[in-house]
């Protein structure tokens, strides 16, 4: 092999003493090629005179375009093959596509930040999604803390802004180069490396390998697809359906798109692991899942209880039965709105998700319990909160959960509803919540 394959790590925190309590101290550890010395004075100036929200937002604001562009350097096909959305053109720009709740979550994956970096920006931002959206009948008395202002100015300046401007994490890079530079073999100890690690990897590098597939010639796609011929075989038996859809929707682009040595490669993978029931037959799942991303959009963006409801009528009135190959995605928008965020959920949105959920087969839900939601973070991030948590348990009465999970083969999701029966259990939740996500490849903080 002309080079070592390394799995990659997440960037450590800026050193920021404890005992920086104020603005100032904390803004002393921006770095000036991301936060200059004239805004560290306005924000500081901002907090002194009480604009916890102004200084807030705008540091934020900062951080997260920052962010993004550190990302945008990947290229656009690659971001949107990780994030899994067809829908994102060639040449649309990150800061268009990417929700803040996208950016952080690829940032995590790709060892920009780390968990409690992760942790404390997705903290972060969800006191800025929340003070954003407070009716200006109740902006008088619902004012952000002065101590909230500073947790979030620290999590900013300690993850990003303290930071030196990198592209992305170095050994990442390394391990991305790897599969399109070389030729990996199955004796090789780094595939078995990859093999026996967190889910979390082995999903990343489907994701990376079908972005060089479809975007590389000659000899670098060469490596990719043989590379592929390699590794998705072994990581196929442990692979959850919503990758395996995302090969089997890869394969039908390529199709499309004329590249017949691509396609050539990728079907030989497709029989060899027999998965050609994973290939869409048609555009239906491409439109579902469109629709299904405009809701994660909404709920995830600005003002998402306004947001919300058209978003998640249009994916409810586009069918009554949902394609498979759209299934997952379309499962998460609705859950999404189902539960809310932990200030509260859409109200007019509710009958649309509840006609969705309503009409359900027992059957699909089975398959989303036991085969998706073990690696659909958003939702088990989401289930931390006493509230969502709440509105999860009210989930499992309505639907008759308990019972339909009684079939499961997953014993962590089998426990996870047993300890969802009433409010009162959250602590235990979140035991099997975190178990599950170290089990994917996240260190919960």
């Amino acid at each position: 092999m002309a080079q070592e394959m390394t799995l990659w790590g997440a960037s450590g925190l800026a050193n920021i003493p404890g005992q920086a309590k104020t603005p100032e101290e904390i803004l002393e550890f921006a770095n000036s090629g991301q936060l200059s010395r004239r805004d560290c004075r306005q924000i500081a100036h901002a907090i002194g005179n009480g604009h916890y929200e102004m200084a807030s937002n705008f540091i934020w604001n900062r951080a997260i375009s920052s962010l993004k562009a550190q990302l945008g350097t990947l290229g656009t096909a690659f971001i949107a093959e990780m994030l899994d959305r067809p829908d994102i053109s060639g040449d649309a720009s990150m800061a268009e596509v990417l929700t803040d709740y996208d950016a952080l979550r690829l940032a995590r994956e790709l060892g920009v930040v780390g968990s409690t970096g992760y942790m404390r920006l997705r903290q972060g931002f969800e006191r800025i999604v929340h003070f954003g959206q407070v009716p200006p009948e109740e902006a008088d008395d619902t004012e952000m803390a002065p101590e909230e202002a500073v947790s979030i100015i620290r999590a900013c300046v300690e993850t990003i802004l303290g930071q030196n401007k990198i592209d992305v994490a170095v050994d990442f890079k390394k391990f991305r180069d790897s599969l399109e530079s070389s030729l990996l073999d199955e004796d090789d100890g780094e595939i078995a490396h990859l093999v026996g690690s967190p889910y979390f990897f082995r999903r990343a590098t489907v994701r990376i390998l079908l972005a060089l597939i479809k975007s590389n010639s000659g000899a670098q796609l060469q490596n990719a697809l043989g590379n592929a011929n390699v590794i998705f075989p072994l990581l196929w038996t442990g692979m959850f359906p919503p990758e395996k859809f995302q090969i089997g929707r890869a394969y039908s682009e390529i199709v499309a798109d004329g590249k017949i040595q691509a396609a050539s490669g990728l079907r030989k993978i497709l029989l060899k692991v027999k998965g050609f029931d994973y290939v869409p037959e048609d555009l239906r799942s491409r439109s579902f899942l469109a629709a299904a991303q405009k809701v994660i959009d909404a709920h995830e963006g600005g003002n998402n209880f306004y947001n919300e409801p058209g978003v998640m009528r249009a994916l409810a009135e586009m069918g009554s039965v949902i394609p498979r190959p759209a299934f997952p995605l379309c499962m998460t928008a609705i859950l999404s709105v189902k539960l809310g965020n932990p200030y509260g959920y859409s109200f007019d949105a509710q009958p649309h998700a509840h006609a969705l959920l309503k009409r359900t087969t027992e059957e699909g839900w089975l398959f989303y319990l036991d085969s998706c939601l073990r690696v659909d973070e958003r939702i088990l991030e989401s289930l931390y909160d006493p509230n969502p948590f709440e509105r999860w348990v009210g989930m499992i009465k309505e639907y008759d959960l308990a019972t339909i999970v009684g079939e499961a083969k997953d014993k962590d999701i089998k426990q996870l509803v047993q300890e969802s029966k009433d409010s009162s259990r959250l602590n235990r939740a979140r035991q099997i919540l975190s178990r599950m996500l170290r089990k994917a490849g996240y260190e919960t903080a």
